[in-house]
């Protein structure tokens, strides 16, 4: 867990002190966005060791811990914290979606074991699956469902997704050079979105009621999944490995990729980083207790 967190906050520094410009900034934020991340999605359904039983299961938990967690935030916790339109929206994805890839993999190696690193990457998938499916449509602005759908299938993660389940379904072998293109393209996605979340913490001096704002969607964030994930992980499998997994996956940081979908619809990207900084900062005491009262 530690290298993981000098990598993320190396990584933030750099691109905190690199004061890239905005039309940088976008352009890598594209990059990422419709290009590294389907191939990291990809070459993830490619790679994966993990039975279709147990991936459907991962897959269940996922979306419905998600959507549970996504209904609570935006009709009892926004309504309580006073959250209007567009603050509501970001906020409730920023408290949702959760960093399940390399800081993912990293708690579950240190706290399951090596033996647990296929689990993890199926819950990885099954984030990758509900950004494909809902992550594109809740961050635009269309209020006709036609437009919604439509948008879905503007989505790069759909087809990076349905690439993949066909290439698992026709058990198809990738040539050497090809597959050491698309891993080399793929492990290019985490420290380009680092290198991004650092500068745009730079843009902006922070308010103490931003930062408060800020704090409380990252409580909300590392506290309110793990609670829904928890006995819904107990009642749907027996295995403490599976278990575990599916639980420790929702304490995670909040999600790059929010970050990068923001800065793809030209929205205000400062609060979403200090978010992400500010759930991968106090994510190792949360994940701790966890870890500690897990089965």
């Amino acid at each position: 867990m530690l290298q993981a967190m000098v990598v993320v906050f190396g990584f933030m520094a750099l691109g905190y002190f690199a004061q890239r410009k905005e039309e940088q900034n976008r352009s890598l934020a594209k990059l990422c966005l419709y290009y590294l991340i389907p191939i990291l999605i990809f070459q993830s359904f490619v790679h994966t060791g993990v039975s279709v039983q147990s991936l459907a299961m991962i897959v269940l938990h996922f979306f419905v811990t998600t959507l549970i967690v996504y209904v609570l935030l935006l009709y009892v916790v926004g309504r309580l914290f006073g959250w209007k339109q567009e603050m509501l929206k970001w906020n409730v994805l920023a408290a949702t979606l959760a960093n399940v890839g390399y800081f993912g993999l990293a708690v579950i190696r240190y706290a399951v074991g090596e033996h647990a690193v296929p689990y993890a990457v199926a819950v990885s998938l099954a984030f990758n699956l509900y950004m494909a499916i809902f992550g594109f449509s809740q961050v635009g602005d269309e209020q006709q469902w036609q437009a919604r759908i439509k948008r879905i299938f503007q989505n790069p993660y759909l087809y990076a997704v349905g690439a993949g389940l066909i290439w698992r379904w026709m058990d198809l072998r990738m040539p050497e050079s090809l597959d050491a293109f698309l891993n080399l393209a793929a492990s290019a996605t985490l420290p380009l979105t680092l290198l991004l979340t650092g500068a745009e913490m730079r843009k902006n001096r922070y308010e103490r009621s931003e930062l408060w704002d800020a704090a409380k969607v990252s409580v909300l964030k590392l506290v309110l999944p793990v609670l829904v994930a928890w006995p819904l992980a107990l009642w749907m499998t027996d295995d403490p490995v599976e278990q575990g997994v599916m639980i420790l996956m929702f304490g995670m940081p909040t999600s790059l990729n929010l970050l990068l979908l923001a800065k793809d619809q030209e929205r205000d990207t400062s609060a979403l980083a200090m978010v992400i900084l500010l759930t991968t900062l106090l994510s190792p005491f949360t994940l701790m207790l966890v870890m500690n009262h897990l089965p």
